[in-house]
């Protein structure tokens, strides 16, 4: 849709002594910016401007200032194209360079000064854009947080959605203890006891487990398949959430099938773990559960056997190999 109105804020003010005259020259051009006490605050109600129209003398002025002050990569950036920008007027006269940005957006400049400042820790960015119609559907925003590190992005979309991740992983205020059928792996938002964050780490480590067993083109479940492209697609931090979705119905079926485990002689960690986390099935939305408890119980049941025989066998073979070797 075009025309849309766009705005963005940022917190806090940028100290003015940790920017270079070349990024402060190229940042008010790109955003509609003012100077206080605190430093260089940058706005804009209008959205942010490019390509961007610069007179070629402020140009090179502040790009030989700028050089010896920092290393920064907009120096780089600009250095790289400084003899397309420098020619003037047949009659020599300063005109404008138009300096295309898309390849280095001004967060990146922003990034690059909190990365070498002293003082500046983050700088939070809103913005919120729509059509000037007011059509609901042309409603959006997103929030980014830049620090030294990195610049961490999310639309409202990605918020809305995770959120609605969050709720279907929140437990009702009372529920039965048996394992509903088909509803979605819960956790609740509350503090976590020692014995149930000793289960999440072992749910971290089996889907570590799974995860390199299937870049290696090992033979994993069909839901480990599905759990590694959400992670593709999702990333480090979405898949560490859902860790602790898992860790009530890991604890519910452990519940349900202690008495058989330990009979078994299977551990907690290495086998009953990794069989709960091969069985679950995972969507956009995360992990679940599928089918009836009675099915998954039995699915997990079969895979701490299956892997405690896989184990076995593997042992004998290699046992079988040095004795043949001595």
């Amino acid at each position: 849709m075009n025309n849309l109105e766009t705005r963005i804020y940022t917190y806090p003010p940028i100290p003015l002594a940790d920017i270079t005259p070349l990024e402060k020259l190229v940042l008010t051009h790109v955003l509609e910016c003012s100077e206080t006490e605190a430093g260089l605050v940058l706005f804009t109600d209008l959205g942010p401007i490019n390509p961007i129209s610069v007179k070629r003398k402020a140009l090179l002025d502040a790009f030989r200032t700028s050089a010896p002050q920092a290393d920064s990569a907009l120096n780089a950036f600009i250095g790289g194209r400084i003899l397309a920008l420098l020619p003037t007027s047949p009659d020599g006269d300063d005109i404008a360079a138009d300096i295309d940005l898309t390849e280095f957006p001004w967060q990146f400049i922003v990034h690059d000064i909190v990365a070498r400042s002293p003082s500046l820790q983050e700088v939070t960015v809103i913005q919120w854009m729509n059509h000037p119609s007011q059509r609901p559907e042309s409603y959006g925003a997103s929030v980014s947080l830049i620090t030294g590190k990195g610049i961490h992005h999310a639309t409202s979309e990605d918020l809305l959605n995770r959120f609605r991740l969050q709720d279907r992983a929140l437990l009702p205020p009372v529920s039965p203890p048996a394992l509903m059928g088909g509803a979605p792996v819960a956790a609740t938002v509350r503090s976590f006891t020692v014995g149930e964050m000793e289960t999440a780490l072992c749910i971290w480590e089996a889907m570590l487990y799974f995860r390199g067993l299937h870049e290696d083109h090992g033979s994993v479940p069909d839901g480990v398949i599905r759990m590694s492209e959400l992670w593709d697609a999702t990333g480090w931090l979405a898949m560490r959430a859902h860790v602790l979705a898992i860790v009530p119905l890991a604890e519910q079926a452990y519940t349900a099938l202690s008495d058989a485990l330990e009979e078994g002689g299977f551990t907690f960690d290495f086998d009953f773990i990794p069989a709960v986390v091969g069985a679950l099935d995972w969507s956009e939305y995360g992990p679940y559960r599928d089918g009836e408890p009675e099915e998954f119980l039995e699915t997990v049941m079969a895979s701490v056997a299956g892997r405690r025989r896989d184990v076995a066998a593997e042992a004998l073979a290699n046992e079988n190999l040095i004795t043949r070797k001595s």
